[in-house]
């Protein structure tokens, strides 16, 4: 199947946590805010995971699609934080939202760009396919990892039907060690603190990724908006000064923290609520690597959710930096 032949998007569903926490709230606890760009975030309840998150946002995308349930080929799951080391939870998403047994189920992990690959790999699905990426990174409570994490799902369902084109594709892989990692067996992840070679590698594949495509020549797209991968406010207005093309940038970082696999899927609905028609979509991931997308048309997808606001002490809790008992994780 050529780039040219990606099946489009039909329907897209989203899933935000209903508890939010401010930037200030989070300064006033460790004299400062450390994530850029980062107004308040979401923040998942105590039985809340990527699991129950994609769950959710899938429901909403088979809700707003004309292909039923029974009709989808293949599920693909983008996840940085699976709520276990071993075992399908594709599958257990299939369970959940009663898709047929012999659903192709696959999960991409590991790496934020996770939820670009899910998309491509349900765009290149036969038949109908369910893209979801969902995620709820964890840092350690004083850095600025932990106060830029947020939480939160996008789902994609493609189908023949659908009127959101993808036209275009390229990827990006240059080695960056010591980027945002996180080691086997912990729950938080890390950087060596480098904030001007982390930025590099950030810009270096996202560019690298862009430069792949065919915006020009037989394609001739004038991009109106471009959707990036946002680990805090900043990087993706960094990221963007290295693109061949002046468009507008969107995110939802401000306001829902960094959503990890789902964070440039997130930017997409942003872009598709302003009426951007032509959007490319960067999926980052630090080690380093990038997939751009180029989107043409837009869909109305309904992702907001009136917010309760938590103090701090009720925010350690919930993200199990302090245990019931007072412990610490």
């Amino acid at each position: 199947m050529s780039e040219r032949d990606l099946t489009p998007v039909e329907s897209a569903g989203a899933y935000v946590p209903r508890y939010t926490i401010s930037a200030e709230t989070i300064g006033e606890a460790w004299d400062g805010f450390r994530a850029r760009g980062v107004s308040e975030k979401r923040v998942p309840a105590g039985d809340e995971d990527a699991v129950t998150m994609a769950v959710e946002a899938a429901r909403d995308a088979i809700a707003a699609s004309d292909v039923a349930r029974e009709e989808l080929s293949a599920l693909a799951l983008g996840t940085t934080t699976p709520p276990i080391d071993e075992g399908d939870v594709g599958v257990q998403v299939a369970e959940m939202l009663g898709l047929p047994r012999s659903v192709e189920v696959s999960v991409f992990t590991q790496s934020t760009r996770a939820g670009t690959r899910a998309l491509l790999a349900a765009s290149r699905a036969d038949g109908p396919a369910l893209a979801v990426a969902s995620d709820c990174p964890l840092g350690e409570p004083d850095d600025a990892l932990d106060h830029a994490a947020g939480a939160g799902a996008v789902a994609f369902l493609t189908a023949e039907s659908g009127t959101v084109d993808l036209t275009d594709v390229a990827t990006y892989a240059q080695e960056y060690p010591g980027t945002r990692f996180r080691r086997r067996g912990s729950e938080s992840i890390e950087e060596y603190g480098a904030t001007t070679y982390g930025r590099d590698a950030y810009a270096t594949a996202v560019a690298g990724a862009v430069d792949g495509l065919d915006l020009g020549g037989d394609a001739d797209v004038e991009p109106t908006g471009v959707a990036l991968s946002a680990p805090d406010g900043s990087l993706p207005g960094r990221g963007a000064r290295r693109l061949p093309f002046d468009a507008e940038i969107y995110h939802l970082a401000g306001e829902l923290g960094d959503t990890g696999a789902a964070s440039a899927l997130f930017g997409l609905l942003a872009a598709w609520e302003d009426g951007s028609e032509n959007t490319v979509v960067v999926g980052y991931g630090d080690g380093a690597g990038a997939d751009a997308l180029v989107t043409t048309g837009t869909l109305d997808t309904d992702w907001r959710r009136t917010g309760h606001e938590i103090t701090y002490a009720e925010y350690l809790r919930k993200r199990g930096h302090v245990l019931p008992d007072g412990g610490e994780r």
